[in-house]
């Protein structure tokens, strides 16, 4: 799989690069701003699991490469958007968006005096806006490598709706859910987020790639709706593997602070599950750990203690075994290629991680 990942991540970082859309971007900053997320590179896993869709059905992948490099320039605009939410300095080891205009701000009208820190914000989401704009423009063009207009048509439409409407939805519940009451969120909604937060846009990248291979617009189609549902359960698998990580896991490898999910009071189904079990004094107690910005190792040890005791643990496993279980049946029915394999090995390198 890493040869092949390697391969699409150097078409899609070359077709973004030498992409004209950002040329006329004014100011200068603004269109550093839109050019640095898609550009930094990645490990263009939305991309990937498009191509390999297409090629899983018999298509020629060369088509599919602009429309996965449109997934991938949409996929950063919502990490432009979600850094500021998070309120995040650093995005794969590098300042934010928000933050590095904030910067360039100081750095061109410091003697002017201002609030640089309302400018980066500013500037940032209208980096993301024009972003969405970009993703748009590049799906458009893959009418120019033969994809058929009726589907090129009917991807954008999808991306605009569907993907669009769902994805922010599932952001905004996201956001939500910090400020609520932890009694009024059940199983069922934190899934729900997910699902639209985390799989919808994977379910469209596989989508899609099913669709550019068949030359159809039949969105309607057993394999499309099949190949679609495989990569939306695969994404609720891998959130739910990562917000195992993001109490569990290693920080130094995982690649975030563990334990912020406690620190910002976040109602994943780890902690969401472990409060339905637990006793009132214990479930006080893990309450309790929540929420604080100064969020000790000590505290850290004592809250996996408690899930752990709660059963919460182990009831999250085996519904992230279930779901990859799922996928996996899914793709089975598939002929057996080249790209079922990578498609499997894509499930794999989501959900198996045990850092």
């Amino acid at each position: 799989m890493r040869e092949e990942l390697r391969q699409v991540q150097e078409k899609i970082d070359d077709i973004i690069r030498n992409d004209d859309f950002p040329a006329s971007i004014r100011p200068e900053s603004l269109k550093e701003a839109v050019r640095d997320y898609p550009c930094r590179g990645g490990k263009r896993l939305r991309p990937a699991l498009l191509t390999w869709s297409c090629g899983l059905l018999g298509g020629d992948i060369e088509k599919s490469y602009f429309p996965a490099a449109a997934v991938e320039i949409y996929h950063n605009w919502t990490l432009v958007h979600d850094d500021i939410i998070d309120n995040d300095d650093f995005r794969r080891g590098l300042p934010t968006a928000h933050k590095f205009l904030e910067r360039k701000a100081a750095e061109t009208f410091g003697g002017a005096g201002g609030d640089f820190r309302k400018f980066g914000t500013d500037f940032a989401i209208l980096a993301g806006d024009i972003m969405q704009g970009w993703a748009m423009n590049m799906l458009l063009k893959s009418e120019d490598t033969g994809i058929p207009p009726k589907v090129v048509l009917t991807l954008s439409r999808k991306m605009q709706t569907l993907v669009n409407r769902e994805l922010i939805s599932g952001e905004a519940l996201d956001v939500e859910f910090s400020y609520r009451d932890f009694d009024s969120i059940t199983q069922p909604d934190v899934l729900e987020m997910i699902r639209m937060k985390t799989g919808i846009l994977l379910r469209f990248c596989a989508t899609a790639g099913a669709a550019i291979a068949l030359e159809s617009s039949d969105m309607a189609n057993e394999r499309v709706k099949s190949l679609g549902k495989f990569a939306s359960l695969a994404g609720v698998a891998f959130q739910l593997r990562d917000d195992w990580l993001g109490i569990f896991g290693e920080e130094s490898k995982f690649g975030k602070p563990v334990g912020s999910d406690l620190r910002e009071k976040k109602p994943t189904m780890l902690i969401i599950n472990a409060l339905g079990n637990l006793s009132v004094s214990d479930r006080s107690e893990l309450l309790s750990y929540m929420g604080h910005e100064n969020f000790s190792s000590s505290s850290l040890e004592k809250a996996r203690i408690l899930i752990r005791c709660s059963g919460a643990e182990r009831t999250v496993e085996e519904m992230t075994n279930s779901y990859i279980a799922e996928a996996s049946g899914i793709l089975s029915l598939f002929p057996d290629n080249k790209y079922r394999q990578l498609l499997f090995d894509f499930l794999n390198y989501l959900t198996d991680r045990k850092i």
